[in-house]
């Protein structure tokens, strides 16, 4: 799956590769070298001209620089821990952009699925309650 980066995304992009690439006092040919990414794409990508990356391309400039992607494009990470499977899954499918193979679920699709889910759960409760 490629993900192309948006203009906005680019500007602070390419201001942290500099800022970690400068870190490590590499050069943008070094970069080049480590990341096996082309000097251009890079130095244009540093100085906000390049349109799009793709998720192949900020993978290889993460690892040589020894970061992560979405420390390179400025994404906070939260940390969810999951101790209800019930609440779950009504949190997950309150969400407008569900998405499935890269198609945005429609209400229909959405509906049936959280059914499914529900479905699943009350079927588990009903055999814990038959057991005990």
């Amino acid at each position: 799956m490629k993900r192309t980066v948006n203009v906005m995304e680019i500007s602070s992009l390419g201001i942290n590769i500099k800022i970690l690439r400068e870190k490590k006092g590499w050069s943008l040919n070094k970069l080049k070298e480590e990341s096996t990414i082309g000097y251009a794409t890079l130095h244009d990508i540093e100085n906000g001209k390049s349109q799009s990356l793709n998720s192949s391309n900020l993978e290889k400039v993460a690892r040589a620089l020894d970061t992560t992607v979405d420390e390179l494009l400025n994404i906070e990470s939260i940390e969810v821990i999951v101790d209800d499977i019930s609440e779950t899954v009504e949190a997950i499918f309150q969400s407008e952009e569900l998405k499935l193979d890269g198609i945005k679920l429609n209400d229909y699709e959405s509906e049936f699925l959280k059914d499914f889910f529900i479905a699943g759960i009350d079927r588990i409760r009903k055999k814990r309650d038959e057991n005990n």
